[in-house]
């Protein structure tokens, strides 16, 4: 009998075990958004270089010296080499198109891009107009960063947070509950949103053939969404 008696209060103890580990705590399931705005420190700048030409090699060559003297008259302005790169060489041939629908060669054109990285937002406008005074003949993108992103991503993950246990304090309170632990909790995306109204337009004074490209970076968004579920208590 003292077997039997044992056999079956571990059973028991296993079986309540067993349910208890099964159902889940009453929580609260809420969302949080975080964002924090933040001054671009960082300015990528990519121009192209585009030549055309009836021999493959001329073209080839034009392009070299182009973007050759892009690059020298940029480090002229006191930009590191290490901060500019080039890259997307293209190289095609262009043709003629007839009525008839036949086509054929009349040229080969080389497009290169030149890729500058500049930390002092003041020198963009310069920059711009130095590369289409020396051989550049595009303006292929200008994005604005951060250097130190992590920064501002881990506060705008913490605002984040924040804002999801308001929301979930609010709701406990209302029902009467007391938020005694966190259940779950899941990182929807973090981001940096680059600005779209930052302003690039020429200017030219009236009396004056010189003129700077002027450029207002914006602002940046940082931004991170969550996901938390609170246990709350019976």
């Amino acid at each position: 009998m003292k077997k039997i008696f044992c056999l079956t209060v571990m059973l028991t103890m296993i079986c309540a075990t067993t349910f208890a580990e099964g159902i889940k705590p009453p929580t609260i399931s809420v969302s949080g958004e975080g964002i924090v705005e933040a001054q671009p420190d960082r300015a990528t700048i990519s121009v192209g270089v585009v030549t055309r030409e009836k021999n493959p090699s001329a073209v080839q060559a034009a392009n070299a010296r182009a973007a050759q003297s892009v690059i020298n008259a940029i480090v002229a302005l006191g930009i590191e080499r290490k901060n500019i790169s080039t890259g997307n060489y293209n190289f095609n041939p262009t043709y003629r198109h007839f009525d008839n629908g036949r086509r054929e060669i009349d040229g080969y054109e080389a497009a290169n891009s030149v890729t500058v990285v500049v930390d002092d937002l003041k020198l963009v406008g310069k920059i711009i107009d130095t590369a289409l005074a020396n051989g550049a003949n595009q303006v292929n993108g200008l994005n604005f960063g951060l250097r130190n992103r992590t920064a501002y991503q881990d506060e705008a993950l913490r605002l984040a947070v924040l804002d999801a246990k308001r929301k979930a304090e609010v709701v406990a309170s209302v029902l009467g509950k007391r938020i005694v632990g966190v259940y779950s909790v899941s990182i929807n995306s973090s981001r940096i949103s680059a600005p779209q109204n930052y302003k690039m337009a020429r200017s030219m004074a009236e009396d004056s053939a010189n003129f700077e490209t002027p450029v207002e970076s914006g602002t940046l968004q940082c931004s991170a969404d969550v996901h938390v579920e609170f246990e709350i208590d019976r």
